[in-house]
């Protein structure tokens, strides 16, 4: 191996030689308020345009839908009822054409004997089986259960929940199951035995925050959150559940100064994605009759509108009525006669969604 031998400069100072032991990597401070501002403002930006689209969906369903409904109902109430009615009998000629099809395909008849068959069912329907009337034999074991089986579990029903939740089945199974029902706890469903303690006592802090049982007063925006925290909690997601945490801490406290900046970014990227969503409702909302209705200055312009708009879904389940009204009576005429009908080439319908009814 080659020596390295240090070079003399002319000056007769001998210079060491470079080695990576002997250099220096400076650290450089980086300062995280700027960015922690940037993220702020990004989360009071998203909070205050989620804010506004559910006060525009709040108005829609608390007033302007409302009062649609009642100025609809009071101009064009014959309209509205013929409508309804019309459209009933359209229904039951349909499945009546249903069941007359599917016996022509599944019974390989003719429509007239297949009408036949269908009618005489109808007219002497078969007894249900026993048990089609989705109740359970009476007997022991079976009957109505107690709303509590003890006092302790009626004082502190949240100590019920968490032995059902993290405990198993105990001695309050029956009581504990049924306040899950109530508050949208499938019993099982969520049940973690095996889950990780950050995730368990992160949920008990949510229910103890968010289960119906421990409020005055369970707004819209907890029951959101209690259901998301159900869903987390059965997904194992820990992380949507701290997400969740500090939004009601954030919530109660009404500053973000103690809450970190990477989850600050994490509640930002939550609140945008419920955004989203709510602004698809909106815009599906806004093609509506009753979109702004409140504030509308031109309600007779809408009021022809709606009449013409009326008309023309009256006129086309008329037309829709006479068809199958037809129809049925030729498969009724052929079955009399005992032979099939004459073959007919049905026109193509417009599907009752498809119509400009708004309702």
């Amino acid at each position: 191996m080659r020596r390295h031998v240090p070079r003399s400069p002319a000056n007769g100072h001998t210079v060491p030689p470079a080695h990576p032991v002997n250099r220096c990597r400076a650290l450089v401070r980086v300062d995280g308020v700027a960015a922690r501002q940037k993220f702020k403002k990004d989360y009071e930006k998203a909070l205050r345009d989620l804010e506004n689209s559910r006060r525009q969906l709040d108005q829609f369903r608390e007033t302007d839908q409302p009062q649609f409904t009642r100025w609809l109902n009071s101009h064009f109430g014959a309209l509205l009822t013929e409508l309804r009615e019309l459209g009933q009998k359209v229904a039951a000629d349909d499945e009546l054409i249903l069941q007359i099809e599917s016996e022509v395909l599944f019974g390989g008849v003719s429509h007239a004997r297949a009408y036949k068959r269908v009618m005489e069912a109808r007219e002497n329907p078969a007894p249900p089986p026993p048990g089609a009337n989705g109740r359970e034999p009476h007997g022991e074991g079976f009957g109505p259960r107690p709303e509590f089986e003890s006092a302790d579990e009626e004082d502190d029903p949240l100590d019920a929940f968490f032995e059902e939740l993290f405990g198993g089945f105990g001695p309050g199974e029956r009581s504990s199951e049924k306040r899950g029902r109530q508050a949208g706890h499938h019993p099982g469903s969520a049940a973690r035995p095996h889950a990780a303690p950050r995730l368990k006592e992160l949920y008990r802090a949510l229910v103890r925050r968010l289960h119906p049982d421990s409020q005055r007063e369970m707004t819209p925006q907890k029951t959101e959150w209690w259901h998301q925290a159900q869903a987390a909690y059965e997904a194992g997601d820990a992380d949507q559940l701290e997400v969740i945490l500090t939004l009601c801490e954030i919530g109660d406290t009404g500053t973000t100064a103690h809450t970190s900046a990477s989850l600050l970014q994490r509640i930002t990227a939550q609140l945008k994605n419920s955004l989203r969503q709510i602004k698809r409702q909106l815009a599906e909302l806004r093609r509506e009759p009753a979109w702004n209705f409140s504030r509308r200055a031109d309600k007779d312009v809408l009021a022809l509108q709606m009449r013409r708009a009326l008309t023309e879904d009256l006129q086309r389940l008329r037309d829709q009525w006479h068809e199958t009204q037809a129809l049925l009576a030729e498969w009724k005429a052929a079955a009399g006669r005992g032979g099939p009908p004459r073959p007919r080439h049905r026109k193509p319908r417009r599907h009752p969604q498809d119509m400009d009814c708004p309702f």
